[in-house]
């Protein structure tokens, strides 16, 4: 399972601001992505986002958020089928 965090970097270490599900020496990836920049990209997106959707109802949007939801869920669902 992936999810992302907050972590603080304090004297060459990262250290997770909530618990995580890892057991000791785990190996796993980690993005660096300081909190400000990912705020100012996410409002930068969500501008756009409203921009491009100022043409359409509330009810079109959330008919293609469902849409694409049912779409991944099942992709999802056929791809741990398959292995």
């Amino acid at each position: 399972m992936s999810h992302v965090i907050r972590a603080v970097y304090e004297q060459g270490v990262l250290k997770p601001l909530e618990r995580v599900q890892l057991v000791e020496r785990q190996v796993c990836l980690v993005s660096i992505y300081p909190e400000d920049q990912w705020r100012e990209d996410f409002d930068a997106l969500l501008k756009r986002t409203h921009r491009r959707t100022r043409r359409s109802t509330q009810q079109e949007i959330e008919a293609d958020i469902t849409a694409a939801r049912a779409e991944a869920r099942d992709k999802r669902r056929a791809s741990r089928r398959a292995v």
